[in-house]
């Protein structure tokens, strides 16, 4: 399957698919690195419309990168608005 980044809606939780909307590109996320941005993730069809699947790995991913402020290559960070 192929990969794509998501963006994360800044709302909501972000394990939850929905949340999401793919964007073409790696999307531009500025400094501080403070809240999640963005997510490459595997894409997935829900109805009709390409979200992340966001598996275990990626969930402690993203745990991971937002607690330690330290982006990975599958998270990338913004600052709080």
């Amino acid at each position: 399957m192929a990969n794509s980044w998501f963006k994360y809606s800044g709302s909501g939780s972000v394990n939850t698919a929905t949340n999401y909307s793919a964007v073409s590109g790696t999307p531009n996320c500025p400094q501080p690195k403070q809240q999640l941005c963005a997510i490459n993730s595997e894409i997935q069809l829900v109805n009709g419309v390409q979200r992340p699947v966001i598996t275990g790995t990626l969930q402690a991913e993203i745990m991971a990168a937002v607690s330690s402020g330290a982006e990975s290559s599958n998270v990338t960070l913004q600052p709080f608005n």
